[in-house]
């Protein structure tokens, strides 16, 4: 009998795609909570550090909340625009390998290994 002491045979696609399930429900879970905890933090503190009235005290608890909400926004966006990105064989593309102003051209014979018309 064969030792497989590695774990079960997952391809490296499906790691893939769970990691990015995990992520999205990581960061759908902080945009429930994150948000709650700032506005009654902030509220919390308002009311017993900073005496202030109550539009006050619930505007700034407000704004607190948007913050938290578009920095978890923010960072969502930023990871996945600089999250790699893989062929359909598993080779990891290098996204930023060509500069803006020399990208390349398709040439004929892209065009007929891509099964596209002739010009």
């Amino acid at each position: 009998m064969a030792d497989n002491s590695e774990g079960p045979l997952i391809p490296a696609h499906t790691k893939r795609v769970a990691l990015v399930l995990a992520n999205l429900f990581l960061y759908s879970v902080a945009m429930f909570t994150l948000p709650f905890i700032a506005f009654f933090g902030i509220r919390h503190i308002l009311t017993d550090v900073y005496p202030m009235d109550t539009f006050p005290r619930t505007a700034w608890s407000v704004f607190g909340a948007v913050v938290v909400v578009n920095t978890i926004i923010f960072i969502f966006a930023y990871k996945a625009y600089y999250e790699k990105e893989y062929d359909e064989h598993g080779n990891e593309i290098d996204q930023h390998s060509y500069p803006i102003n020399k990208l390349p051209t398709a040439s004929e014979s892209d065009k007929t290994t891509l099964n596209l018309k002739k010009d």
